[in-house]
């Protein structure tokens, strides 16, 4: 694939109909044999269970486990270890990429945010997170699964959530198209969306991090890159949306967000429940408008004006009186956005990941585990 290709949308007309034939083969055999509720039983299995060898799976299930646990042929170990390596240097500040810019720039997206609405796994009529708080915590367990020591490795655990999640996607295409899904959204979970949503997690978070002003070098791009270029061979991406080159993901993603970016309804609505669960982790008032205020930084005012924010609003008068003292111990009036904001990511970054360490535990029945190196690699208790 051509570094300097430049992507059309008629490019993506094609992808947006096409999907997964693997993963959807199993649902529609598990629909054949045991019908809704063998549905029901495996998405019950798949979440609720770490370790998948011990489940009574399906035969449809354990092969399709075992033929899409196999890793590419162009896969490289060095660059792998080079991308973990780096997320261990620079996990916290990911993570809130990932809360600030990869999601509300895939939520910008009309077409990729209805799906994700309509799951009914975001959020909750009666305005409860409960819902959205698993989806965020499976979401960036995810991440810490493929990204984390050993993630990649044979039976690692990063290899088997890409998997899971896989499967996971194939039933809710089922489940969604049986409720009139407009054909002109194209295929749920296509081709295109999945491409999209890959480069947010890889692309759009380097890009991310280099507004935080954070340094990387060629070859830690091009290993945390590589990282996910694995992954969405694992997820189903095809080859053709799946580039081999840092450069080559970053065109592909830029072209695939320029051809979906567009005001919704949905958008808005899985944007504001990013804030409020954010809001709800950090402590007190002291960061109020504070996650607005950096997704607006990190995705740009267009962006942030479809996903309903607020630009008129003059949030640094508002968040920079209070967290002068906490960032930069001082009162002094601060010109410099990028300067700013990367020093207020430091703080906001260590309270997000302990808060999520305190929120998810067994009194709620969720779990958020990170790996005890990254723990002590970034101060976590």
């Amino acid at each position: 694939m051509n570094q300097n290709k430049i992507w059309e949308s008629s490019d993506f007309e094609d992808w947006r109909q096409k999907t997964d034939p693997l993963a959807d083969k199993v649902i529609a055999t598990i629909i054949e044999t045991d019908s809704i509720e063998g549905i029901n039983k495996l998405f019950l299995q798949l979440r609720e269970n770490e370790d998948i060898s011990e489940i009574d799976f399906p035969t449809c299930v354990h092969e399709y486990f075992e033929k899409s646990s196999q890793l590419p042929r162009w896969v490289d170990y060095k660059k792998i270890a080079v991308g973990q390596k780096f997320f261990a240097a620079y996990g916290p500040q990911i993570s809130l990429c990932l809360l600030c810019k990869s999601l509300p720039q895939a939520y910008a997206c009309k077409k990729g945010a209805k799906v994700l609405y309509a799951t009914g796994r975001m959020t909750e009529k009666d305005g409860s997170l409960k819902v959205f708080t698993r989806r965020l915590m499976e979401t960036s367990q995810f991440i810490f699964n493929v990204c984390g020591p050993n993630g990649l490795d044979e039976h690692g655990k990063g290899i088997v959530s890409a998997q899971k999640v896989r499967l996971i996607h194939a039933a809710i295409r089922f489940y969604i198209k049986k409720y009139d899904w407009p054909k002109e959204y194209g295929e749920p979970i296509n081709q295109q969306d999945m491409a999209g949503t890959l480069q947010s997690f890889s692309t759009l978070i380097i890009e991310g991090l280099e507004k935080f002003n954070i340094d990387m070098t060629d070859e830690e791009k091009e290993g945390y890159y590589h990282c996910w270029r694995v992954v969405g061979h694992l997820m189903g991406v095809d080859e053709q949306l799946n580039p081999p080159t840092y450069q080559e993901g970053y065109n592909l993603g830029l072209a695939i967000f320029n051809d979906q970016i567009a005001p919704s309804k949905e958008g808005e609505i899985l944007t504001r429940a990013v804030c409020d669960f954010m809001t709800e982790l950090l402590p007190g008032n002291i960061f109020k408008h504070t996650p607005e205020a950096i997704i607006k930084f990190l995705v740009g005012d267009k962006i942030a004006t479809d996903l309903g924010l607020d630009t008129d609003l003059n949030l640094r008068s508002k968040i920079i009186p209070r967290l002068l003292g906490l960032a930069f111990h001082s009162t002094d009036e601060i010109k410099d956005h990028s300067k700013f904001f990367t020093k207020i990511a430091t703080h906001i970054n260590m309270y997000l990941l302990q808060s999520m360490l305190n929120y998810f535990d067994d009194s709620k029945k969720l779990r958020f585990d990170i790996p005890p190196s990254l723990k002590k690699d970034w101060n976590l208790n």
